[in-house]
Parts: C-alpha cells; sequence; structure tokens
C-alpha cells in the first residue's frame, strides 16, 4: 500500500511534474551530443535501460517504489539530468514514502542540486533510514552552504548518530567549514569508537588547518589553543565526484565510479559562485 505522503500531499504535484517533464522530453532533439543510451552501455549489465520517456514515467510510478527509485537513478545519470525540471522532480521525491527512493533523491540533489538545496539535505539528515542520512550527509560535500553546519555537527555526535558511515560523511563535509566551533567537534570526534570517522575527521582537521597533530585530540586541543589564527593555512577544499557506496546505490549506480575525475569544489565555495 503506497503512503498517503506520496498520493495525498504529493501526488497532483508530481502529476503536474511528469507531465512537464514528459512535454520537455517530446520536444528535444536527438540529433547532436551524447546520446541517452549510450551513457549506459555496459553499466547495467544486460539490463536495457528505458527510454527518457520511460524513466520519467518510471519515476512518478505511485504503486511501485522500485520502479521510481530506477526511473530517478536513470534520469539522474543521464546527459540531461542536472536541468532544472529534473532538479524539481528530486526534491520533490525527497519526501517519498520509500527510503531506498529518498536515498536516491538525496543522491542526486548531491550530485545536481543547487546551493540552497544544501538546507533539504540537512533536513534529510534526520531521516529515520540511516542509508538516507548518509547519502544526505554525502551530498553535502558537494554543496557549500553555512547554514548546514549545525545539522551536520549534530550528526556528527555519536549519541545521535548510530551509523558511523554517517558520522564519517559528515566529518568530510565539515571540512570546508573555517570555524572553530567546528575544528573543537572535528578535534572531539578523533575519539569516536569507529576509525573510518577518526579517519576522516583527521582528514577534515588537516584540511582546515594545514597542520597535523595525528589523531591525539589533546595534541590537537593544544595546539588550538595557542594558534592566534588555526586556519590561516586552510587548504582547499576538493571532493572526488564518486565515493564507495554501499548497498542497493553501489549495485544501481556504479557508473559514478569515476577514480580518474579530477577533485572537485562544492557549489557555493568558488568564487565563481558568488562566495
Amino acid at each position: 500500500m503506497i503512503d498517503t505522503r506520496l498520493t495525498a500531499r504529493t501526488g497532483r504535484s508530481a502529476c503536474g511534474l511528469a507531465l512537464c517533464l514528459l512535454a520537455a522530453l517530446a520536444g528535444c532533439s536527438s540529433d547532436g551530443g551524447v546520446s541517452y543510451a549510450s551513457v549506459y552501455e555496459g553499466i547495467f549489465g544486460d539490463e536495457p535501460p528505458p527510454t527518457p520517456v520511460q524513466a520519467v514515467a518510471m519515476m512518478f510510478d505511485r504503486d511501485d517504489a522500485d520502479n521510481r527509485r530506477k526511473g530517478l537513478n536513470w534520469i539522474a545519470a543521464s546527459p540531461f539530468g542536472g536541468e532544472a525540471e529534473y532538479l524539481a522532480s528530486y526534491r520533490l521525491l525527497a519526501d517519498d514514502p520509500d527510503p531506498s527512493v529518498r536515498a536516491a533523491a538525496a543522491h542526486a540533489i548531491g550530485e545536481h542540486g543547487e546551493v540552497a538545496d544544501a538546507m533539504l539535505l540537512a533536513v534529510m539528515l534526520g531521516d529515520d533510514d540511516a542509508l538516507v542520512r548518509w547519502q544526505a550527509a554525502d551530498g553535502l560535500r558537494k554543496l557549500h552552504n553555512p547554514d548546514a553546519v549545525e545539522a551536520l555537527l549534530a550528526r556528527l555526535d555519536e549519541d545521535i548518530e548510530e551509523d558511523a558511515d554517517t558520522r564519517a560523511a559528515t566529518a568530510m563535509a565539515l571540512g570546508q567549514y573555517a570555524d572553530r566551533v567546528v575544528l573543537g567537534r572535528l578535534t572531539g570526534a578523533l575519539e569516536d569508537r569507529s576509525f573510518t570517522v577518526v579517519n576522516a575527521a583527521h582528514g577534515s582537521l588537516i584540511q582546515l588547518t594545514g597542520h597535523d597533530a595525528g589523531l591525539d585530540p589533546r595534541a590537537w586541543s593544544d595546539w588550538a589553543a595557542t594558534a592566534t589564527d588555526p586556519f590561516a593555512n586552510q587548504q582547499p577544499y576538493t571532493y572526488k565526484p564518486y565515493q564507495p557506496t554501499r548497498g542497493w546505490i553501489d549495485r544501481n549506480v556504479t557508473f559514478w565510479n569515476n577514480d580518474d575525475k579530477d577533485p572537485q569544489t562544492p557549489r557555493g565555495l568558488s568564487k565563481a559562485d558568488g562566495e
């Protein structure tokens, strides 16, 4: 049974948006550029890619969450997946009743979203599902918005966030914010019970300060207490376009495993973005 959130709260919006997307696709030319099908060739094994029109229809299948997730993944990975109309659909599906769809939406928003979408991901950090929270935290590595820092700091706390992968992604995302509160909380994360989190916090501390006091939180605290400006040697913050994934995302969006891609700057952080 489909949750009432989709039928009552977003049903009309979804139908309207789907019609707009289908109309836009009908007017698209297939001449020139990268073909839709070629992007997926050899990626999903023997599964043939749907046409763009089919993918949009799947994305708004009210009765099948698996179809919604697959359609969303196909569109988000397409050459046109970052266009405004599709970004609007990712935002809508961020409230889907199925956690796998919400996780896919969080991933797509991280890949294609605007600076303001960081606040939607910040809200998704409080989702009941750990995979959704992890995808939201991972997406916040790619969007720079200081208003999201408070939500990120909360998810760095083991008493609040039980999932180590989410805490680690949160620690990585915080590496772009030169703030003494952030510095202190990352220092505290060096005592996390998960070494994955400790390693992520250590990397962000080095990124923020250009200094390496090792894994001892006391050494970091002593250094920060005597530093006039602990961020004087801050390193440029970048992220790799792909991070190792888990669960169904690893099986269904492995085309994001582009280890040869250069590191990128989060949207909103560079001067070109108005910062």
